[in-house]
Formats: C-alpha cells, sequence, structure tokens
C-alpha cells in the first residue's frame, strides 16, 4: 500500500499518489485534475462546499512513500497473527470433528450389529408366522374333521333313538302277543303253532334289532371317545392360533381385566363379574360405506333407523370388532359393540332389531347381545354337545347360558356353568343309555327263557292229552 491514505480526491476517493496531477480550487479543497474538469463539465460550483470559484490552481505535492510503512505493518502482523489464531480455531475443529467422527462410526458399528441382531430376530419371527400359518392350516382341517363327526355322531344318535322306539315296539308286540297267547291257552293247537312261529319271529327280529342296538351304542361311544379326543386337538390349536403375531404388533386393542380366580376348586364357574354383557349389544354385518367417526355418532343413526331415541350421552362405547391396519382396507361388512349407559337402553334397542330387516341401507345387519369371550365359547360348546341329551333349546339370556329339553315355557331350565358341567351331563346320559339298553336286553333275556318254559310246559300238556285220547280210543276200540 503506497501514498499517504489520509489524503484523498473528494470525488472519486481515490488516495492522491505521486504521479497523480493535483489541482486545488480558489475556496481550498484539493482534488484530481480529470476529476475536476469533468466536474467543471456539469458544474461551476465546489464539489466539495458548494461555492462559486473562478479558477484552479496546480499543486505540486512531494510524497514520502514510507511514512505509512510501519502502519502498514502492524496491519500485516495483526492480520497475520488473526490467521494464525483462525488457523488454530480450525485445528481445534478438525480435531473436535475426527473425535466426533471417531464416536460416530463407533456408534455407526453398534448400530449396525442391531441391525444384524434385529434381522435375525426377524427372520426368526417370520418362520414363528409360517409355523403359525400350518398350525391355523391344521386347525382348521382339525375343526372340519370335529364338525363331521358331530354331524355323523348326531345321525348315529337319530337312528339309535328310531332302533329304540322300534325296539319298545317290539317289546310291546312281544307282550301283547303272549298275553293273548296265555288267553288262547290250548283251545287250538293250530293258531298255537302260528303264534309261536310268529313269536320266534319276533324274537329274532328282537335280537337282531338288539344287536344292531349294541353296535350303534359302541360306534357312538367310540365316536364320543374320538370326538373328545379330536376337540382337546382343537383347544390346544386354539391356545396356538390365540398367540399375539408380529406383525400384529401396532394392532393392540383394548384388553379386558384379568379377573381372580375363585378360590373355592369346586366352583367351576367360567362366567365372568364383569358387567359389560349387561348393556352391550354386537352389531354384524354393518355396511363398511355408513362407517364414519365418530362412530357414536353412526350408532344414534342406526337407532333412529330402527325408531329408537338415542343421544350420543347414551352410548358408552363404539367401536369395530376387525383388526384394521393402515396396508389393509375395511371389508364390505364388519362387526361393531356398542356399550350402552344402561341396561333399559340395551333392552329398547334390542326389542326394535326386528324394524331393520325392511331397511333399505341396514337391511342385512344382524343385531345380538354382546358376550364375551368364554361365554361365547361355553355357549358354542354346550350347544354342539347338549343335542344328544335332548336338550332342543340352548341359549344365552343376561350372559349366562341356559339349557332346556322344551322350548315352551314350562319347560324346566338349566344353568349352564362351564365345560365340566355339560360332560358330566353327556357322562350321565351316555349312562342312561348304556343302563336302558342293559335293561332291556336282560328283559328280553327273561322273557325268552319264560315263553320256553311256557312252550315245553304246552308241550307236555300236550304229549299227555294225546296219550289219554289214544287209551280213550283203545278202550272204545275194546268194547
Amino acid at each position: 500500500m503506497s501514498g499517504a491514505p489520509s489524503i484523498l480526491c473528494s470525488i472519486c476517493t481515490e488516495n492522491f499518489q505521486t504521479s497523480d496531477t493535483i489541482y486545488t480550487t480558489s475556496c481550498g479543497h484539493v482534488l484530481h485534475y480529470n476529476c475536476i474538469q469533468n466536474w467543471r463539465e456539469r458544474s461551476t460550483e465546489c464539489p466539495v462546499c458548494r461555492v462559486q470559484y473562478g479558477n484552479i490552481q496546480k499543486l505540486f505535492l512531494n510524497f514520502d512513500e514510507n511514512a505509512g510503512g510501519e502502519s502498514v505493518m502492524n496491519d500485516l502482523q495483526a492480520k497475520l497473527d488473526s490467521y494464525k489464531t483462525g488457523m488454530e480455531k480450525l485445528n481445534d475443529q478438525l480435531s473436535e470433528t475426527e473425535l466426533s467422527f471417531l464416536q460416530l462410526n463407533e456408534h455407526f458399528t453398534i448400530a449396525q450389529e442391531e441391525i444384524n441382531l434385529l434381522k435375525g430376530e426377524l427372520s426368526k419371527r417370520n418362520d414363528s408366522e409360517s409355523n403359525f400359518m400350518a398350525l391355523q392350516k391344521q386347525y382348521t382341517e382339525v375343526e372340519e374333521n370335529v364338525k363331521k363327526l358331530e354331524a355323523k355322531n348326531q345321525d348315529l344318535f337319530s337312528q339309535i333313538e328310531a332302533k329304540t322306539k322300534e325296539n319298545q315296539l317290539k317289546t310291546l308286540e312281544i307282550s301283547t302277543l303272549k298275553d293273548t297267547m296265555g288267553c288262547m291257552g290250548t283251545s287250538a293247537i293250530g293258531s298255537d303253532s302260528i303264534l309261536k312261529q310268529q313269536l320266534k319271529i319276533m324274537e329274532q327280529k328282537l335280537r337282531h334289532i338288539t344287536g344292531e342296538l349294541q353296535k350303534e351304542i359302541s360306534i357312538s361311544t367310540q365316536l364320543s371317545i374320538d370326538k373328545m379326543k379330536l376337540q382337546s386337538l382343537v383347544d390346544q390349536y386354539g391356545a396356538a392360533q390365540t398367540e399375539p403375531s408380529p406383525n400384529f404388533v401396532n394392532n393392540i386393542q383394548e384388553q379386558k381385566p384379568v379377573e381372580k380366580k375363585n378360590p373355592k376348586p369346586n366352583e367351576k364357574e367360567t362366567i365372568t363379574n364383569d358387567s359389560t354383557h349387561l348393556t352391550s349389544v354386537v352389531i354384524k354385518r354393518f355396511p363398511s360405506r355408513h362407517i364414519s367417526y365418530p362412530l357414536i355418532d353412526v350408532i344414534v343413526a342406526l337407532a333412529s333407523a330402527i325408531q329408537v331415541q338415542l343421544s350420543p350421552c347414551d352410548i358408552c362405547d363404539a367401536r369395530i370388532l376387525e383388526n384394521r391396519s393402515k396396508n389393509h382396507p375395511l371389508p364390505n361388512v364388519v362387526s361393531l359393540f356398542v356399550k350402552f349407559q344402561s341396561l333399559q337402553l340395551k333392552t329398547t334397542f334390542l326389542s326394535s332389531k326386528s324394524k331393520v330387516k325392511n331397511h333399505p341401507e341396514y337391511g342385512s345387519i344382524l343385531i345380538y347381545p354382546y358376550m364375551d369371550d368364554d361365554t361365547n365359547s361355553l355357549f358354542h360348546y354346550a350347544k354342539s354337545k347338549l343335542k344328544v341329551c335332548g336338550f332342543v333349546n340352548v341359549f344365552c339370556q343376561n350372559g349366562q347360558v341356559m339349557a332346556s329339553k322344551g322350548r315352551n315355557r314350562r319347560a324346566k331350565l338349566i344353568h349352564i356353568k362351564s365345560r365340566d358341567q355339560v360332560d358330566d351331563m353327556l357322562s350321565s346320559n351316555a349312562e342312561s343309555i348304556t343302563e336302558n339298553t342293559a335293561k332291556g336286553i336282560v328283559m328280553l333275556q327273561c322273557f325268552t327263557d319264560r315263553n320256553k318254559s311256557n312252550s315245553s310246559m304246552e308241550g307236555k300238556e300236550a304229549s299227555k292229552d294225546e296219550s289219554d285220547l289214544k287209551h280213550d280210543e283203545d278202550f272204545y276200540a275194546r268194547n
């Protein structure tokens, strides 16, 4: 940097150099010659003080080239120090950056190891999912076999009932024939032979029917044993089915509170103390096109369609029972769970459910009282098992499973509390059938022995009569 930095041209604001041509105005201001000439073409006033000046005068100035050297050196030294300080800061930043890089590299290595572990767990979970699907398939096959066995068992039970009735009719017919024979006595030998022949035929039929009945009972008993084994497998696969899949971790729903077990070992009731079933209903086959949120407004609209006046305050909870995910939309029809504020509201809603059949939008839906998982499982178990015992009416009332042998109001109702109670009823029914069959066989054997005894006695009497008649003929011949 050369020249005196404190002496500047007021027009171009550049420092005066030794080689510059310098002029001054009559008012005393110093300017470059070229600058003042250009300025005078535009104005006759001084560019600094704006005073009219008449002439300009050239100046001859001598500059000391070394006058600003020390300040320049100081400036350069200051800049050098500043640059050194900046370099040190940059070196410190570089060291910190390298340290951060090493730390990040260490974190990256740890994260990579965690990723590998997670990949291994994911592979195991995928294998578990495949095993679960295989178990699901086996469970479906076993369930179909159970249904087939139940149908076959029902057919066999019907056949047993028919054979039992036929056996009773044949026994009654034999008894009637026996009474007829007793009344007729020995008056007509030809008729007696016919009756004996008919009796033998009836006894043969009875033995044949009894043999078939015993075979049917044996088959039915074996089927019951096979069915119990299959039911055990079904329960095992059902337990495997209820385990949560890793793909459904984000679909966790509200869980019911686990109730404490009854400390009394003899009480096997499975009905929970939760009062949810008292005020709740389940709406099945509800069109998903009518689903909107909040769901309570959807229930209020449905109630209005079946002429039930409800407000959002009358409903405690409403939710969709199907599992939902972002990648899979809702099916065409869904099931809804609705909990009311009171039992009266639930009863009113259920009493109007028949009105929904003729509705153009909601005609496909079905409305049922809500049953928890335990009650629902017990209901289906009792309904499928107790038919063979003659319980034609198995239903759920106020969260309790009830059964009766008739559909009229006078039929005795039995409260079904557990699966063990159902199994005990089945065992009692099987024992009763076996006992009745044994009694029938014993009665048949006694009746057969008695008929043989009567036939023997009648044969002796007939021989005696023939002998007496022969002696009489000989007597008359001699005379």
